[in-house]
């Protein structure tokens, strides 16, 4: 779009996703097979536009970012982040272009590979652009484009192409160099990653500390904060929690007399201008759920579901939109199970729930 989003620029996330739906709408009805969503430095406008893609057509969508040279996006977004947030948001393909040539670009779509469990797919540039004799060329031949990515292709990218400086000459050499390397299968990497819009946790491998300072449970000085709009004390608690080494933060604003739905929304929001921790959005309310989902710039942590049917589908059907880590409650409509095959027996119905 040419601009960046609040809280780092002057347009509203609802107004990029409305912008990039005029185009989706149009490009849909006159029949295109695919839609690409390319060239973005921002993961916030990224998921703007995969929301606008979704939620306007049935078509396969594809999504693709533009690294710098120090692996990240402009915004800060690394590739793993990228990859856990597209994959909760459900694209059919991510990727890397533009920007770098596939030297430079080499390290990010390895990153990239090692975490993604769907179809990863490269254009580079044929390098970076020079000025010789007042004209623009790039520093990487045909050939050499070619050789660099038969590399890509051998470390698992599933679809390979050229962006600024290529010609139909460096499309053939590479058609060339990489016919006979085989397609690799893509694989599931069965890992659980949340993610900020900068960078991810992963669950499971160490202990993860999540900081539950932001909740009114017990907190009187929280709860009047919350009552008289104390936005800056709630931004403090986030500061401390973050300064004293939390990983991830718990945000639940539920309180009577309050519109959790908006202040909710407002305060994740909010949270992300000043710090670059994921967050958990915890509440029973599913439209403040979804409120704080869709604002949310990565791939939140959801506390919680418990094996209630009506919870399980109010709350999954948010996930698969916009893809999330669920904590779940082993207990249902009868409590809490007295004996562990009780809630063993929760646990697996609310997985094969969540997989329906």
């Amino acid at each position: 779009l040419g601009r960046l989003l609040k809280p780092y620029g002057d347009l509203a996330f609802e107004d990029a996703v409305g912008i990039f739906t005029q185009t989706i709408k149009i490009g849909a009805r006159c029949g295109i097979d695919l839609i690409l969503i390319e060239t973005m430095n921002d993961s916030y406008e990224t998921k703007a536009a995969v929301l606008a893609a979704k939620e306007n057509s049935s078509l396969p969508v594809f999504a693709s970012n533009a690294y710098g040279e120090d692996g990240k996006l402009m915004t800060g977004a690394t590739p793993q982040a990228m990859v856990a947030m597209l994959e909760g948001l459900g694209v059919d393909a991510l990727g890397v272009n533009c920007s770098l040539g596939p030297d430079q670009l080499m390290g990010v779509v390895s990153e990239m590979i090692a975490c993604s469990s769907t179809p990863v797919f490269a254009k580079p540039n044929a390098g970076l652009p020079v000025d010789k004799d007042g004209k623009t060329v790039y520093n990487i031949l045909p050939h050499e484009f070619a050789q660099q990515m038969s590399e890509m292709a051998r470390l698992g990218v599933s679809v390979l192409g050229g962006c600024c400086g290529t010609t139909p000459e460096y499309i053939r050499e590479m058609v060339e160099a990489t016919a006979t390397i085989p397609l690799h299968k893509i694989v599931h990497r069965g890992q659980t990653l949340v993610s900020s819009y900068t960078h991810c946790v992963e669950i499971g491998k160490k202990p993860v500390l999540i900081g539950e300072r932001i909740n009114p449970t017990g907190k009187k000085r929280f709860k009047q904060a919350l009552l008289e709009g104390d936005m800056d004390y709630i931004l403090k608690e986030g500061l401390s929690q973050q300064e004293k080494g939390s990983h991830i933060l718990d945000v639940n604003v539920g309180l009577p007399g309050i519109d959790e739905a908006s202040v909710l929304e407002k305060t994740v929001f909010q949270l992300q201008a000043i710090i670059d921790l994921p967050l958990q959005i915890d509440t029973s309310d599913t439209a403040a759920m979804e409120r704080a989902m869709r604002i949310y710039n990565g791939k939140a942590m959801i506390n919680s579901v418990s094996g209630k049917e009506e919870v399980m589908h109010a709350v999954f059907p948010l996930v698969k939109k916009y893809g999330g880590v669920v904590v779940a409650l082993t207990l249902d409509e009868a409590g809490i199970p007295a004996t562990a095959e009780g809630r063993i027996a929760i646990a697996e119905k609310i997985l094969k729930t969540a997989g329906e």
